[in-house]
Order: structure tokens, then C-alpha cells, then sequence
């Protein structure tokens, strides 16, 4: 049976069609990248063939853009946005608007070697790469006039990915995002029933007492498969404590994080085989006034069917596993991974 959901966070409405499961899978299992890879640019020893590195973690006494370091931020060579403006631009005309595209676009190469991939590195790695991630959001946050930071990973083919190497990316804009502004929207209006508070929140509490689409939940985050998820198995990360962006998250939110989310992920590879996914981090654009209402948190979109033309046509997402049955399948695997260590 199909359903219309409605998202009690952005009030987007979403179809739930399980009996679309039964079509023939999309993809084959994809096979993880070799160890190592002599023309990968992000590999250690390849170091002259990126742009200088802004940031690295490497000890003190190894000169940068050298080898020795455990990850590195570079900007994008193939950037989404520009950092200067362009010596002229054709001017806008009325109703054509147009402007620069302006910003930050670092990669973060999370690890020297080509594989394995962000899941399945050592947790004391993981724990100093989260820390770095958090402290190349708080840089972007200082660059001037910068509205929004966008912290993300693709892994996969259909992710839209291009590099197998362990990375992720980070994309800082002076135009916030259509859905970073949509969620902006939902926290100003209040807790559910409109009283002042927090809406996420809100709506973790109401996923922790209905209990069928929690995935994980300690006293520091939550995991949980949305009510009107837009992608099959899509689960969300969200701290318990309140804060506005991941760069005020503080040293245990970062460890809890850093064994949660990769857990969340082995999960994943498990229950569906190693699938394309992208996650990224939704936080507040730059400080505001008094209390921020944005709640940070953390989304994993797995990418395991393709939109097709109704969802196209009509913008309406089309999810074909149900999220009371992925986050069934996912609770016993998560907490597998969480009680098991990374190889």
C-alpha cells in the first residue's frame, strides 16, 4: 500500500510505496576501491599534484605539502564556487537575475591512504578527522561575508562522486541554500505545537516515544529514519545538546559522532551492500542575535534508486522502503557495528 507522509519538520509531503521494493534492484554491489592507487592525487606522496594545502594534520616538524600527515584541506581544483569575483559579468535584466557565485570549496582528504573509505577507518582516527572537520567549518565561518557552510561526503558513483579515495568536502556560500533557508523557516516557527523551543527537537522526542524508526540513541545523539524520509534507509544525527553549527560541537559530541555516524554506515553495507550515498551537515548560516533556533545535525541520504518522472515532473520524492522496515533493518546492524571495531 502506498502513502502520502507528510514531514512534521519542513512540512514537505512525501509518498511511502513499499510495493515498489519489488522491482529488480538498480545497482549491483559495487566493490570497494583497491588499497592503493600510483595516479591518485590525493594519495600521500602525490602531494605536488594538488593546490597547496590550507590545513593539515601532520606533526609540527614535517614541512606542508610534504608527506607525514594523517588529513588535509586543499581548495577544490574544480571549484563550485569562486573565492574572487570575475573582472566582469554580463549585467542582469530584469527577469533574468544573476550574481557571482562567490565563496569557499576545500577538499578534505580524510586519510593518506586510498582506501578504506571514511566507515572503516581506525577510531582514533576518526576521532582527530572530526575534530578537523569541526575546525575547517569554523574557519569558513570567518571568512567575510560568508552566509552559509555546507560540510558533506559522497561516496560512489551515484553519489556524485569522481574520486574513490577517502574525502569529503566543504562548500561555504554568500547565498544560503533553498533547503538550509527551509529549515530556518521550520525552527523559527517553534516546537510542533508552535510554543516557543526547538522543532527538531521537538519532533525527536516524538520519534523516541513512538520508538519503530530510532536507529541509535545515547545521551549524546539520536539516530533516527524520518517519518516522511525522502530516500530508502535515510537516517538522521542529531545532538541532543541544542547548538546552532557543528563548529561549537564540542570534543565528546565529536568522538560520539566520529564512532556514530561511520557505524551508521557500516550498518548500511551491510543490510544493502556497499551502496552510493552522500551525508552532510545542515547547520545555521553566520551568528545571530541572542538565542540561534537552528539546530545542527547530521543527514546520510543513501542513493540506492534513481527519481524517475513522476518524481521528476511532480517534486514529489518517491521512497520504496518503508521507514518503520529500514529502520528495522538498521537498528540490530548499528548496533553490531557500534559493539564491533573498524579494520
Amino acid at each position: 500500500m502506498s502513502e502520502w507522509r507528510q514531514d512534521p519538520f519542513t512540512g514537505r509531503w512525501r509518498i511511502i510505496a513499499e510495493g515498489r521494493s519489488a522491482r529488480p534492484d538498480e545497482y549491483s554491489v559495487r566493490a570497494p576501491p583497491p588499497a592503493a592507487d600510483p595516479g591518485c592525487p590525493f594519495c600521500e606522496g602525490n602531494e605536488a599534484r594538488t593546490p597547496p594545502e590550507s590545513a593539515a594534520l601532520r606533526p609540527r616538524n614535517l614541512p606542508a605539502d610534504g608527506p607525514g600527515w594523517t588529513a588535509r584541506a586543499i581548495p577544490n581544483r574544480f571549484p563550485t564556487v569562486s573565492r574572487d569575483a570575475p573582472p566582469s559579468m554580463v549585467p542582469t535584466v530584469p527577469p533574468f537575475e544573476r550574481a557571482a557565485a562567490l565563496g569557499v570549496h576545500e577538499v578534505i582528504v580524510e586519510s593518506p591512504r586510498h582506501a578504506p573509505d571514511l566507515a572503516y577507518l581506525a577510531p582514533e582516527h576518526l576521532a582527530s578527522l572530526f575534530r578537523f572537520f569541526r575546525d575547517r567549518v569554523g574557519a569558513a565561518r570567518t571568512v567575510p561575508s560568508i552566509a552559509s557552510v555546507l560540510l558533506f561526503e559522497n561516496r560512489g558513483p551515484d553519489s556524485g562522486g569522481t574520486l574513490p579515495h577517502p574525502h569529503a568536502q566543504l562548500v561555504a556560500t554568500r547565498r544560503v541554500p533553498s533547503r538550509i533557508e527551509e529549515e530556518r523557516a521550520a525552527f523559527s516557527r517553534g516546537d510542533l505545537e508552535g510554543r516557543p523551543g526547538c522543532r527538531l527537537e521537538a519532533v525527536v522526542e516524538s520519534e523516541r516515544r513512538a520508538g519503530e524508526r530510532v536507529v541509535h540513541d545515547d545521551e549524546r545523539f539520536v539516530a533516527f529514519v524520518p517519518f516522511a524520509a525522502e530516500y530508502p534507509y535515510e537516517t538522521w544525527i542529531v545532538p541532543r545538546r541544542h547548538s546552532p553549527t557543528f563548529a561549537e560541537a564540542d570534543d565528546r559530541e565529536l568522538e560520539s559522532l566520529a564512532r556514530l555516524l561511520p557505524a551508521v554506515i557500516r550498518a548500511l553495507d551491510a543490510v544493502r551492500g556497499r551502496v552510493s550515498y552522500n551525508w552532510f551537515v545542515h547547520e545555521a548560516g553566520p551568528p545571530a542575535r541572542g538565542a540561534d533556533p537552528f539546530h545542527w545535525h547530521v543527514e546520510l541520504a543513501p542513493r540506492i534508486v534513481r527519481p524517475d518522472g513522476y518524481e521528476l515532473g511532480s517534486g514529489v520524492s518517491v521512497n520504496p522502503v518503508g521507514p518503520e522496515a529500514a529502520a528495522s533493518d538498521l537498528r540490530p546492524a548499528v548496533a553490531e557495528a557500534l559493539g564491533g571495531s573498524a579494520q
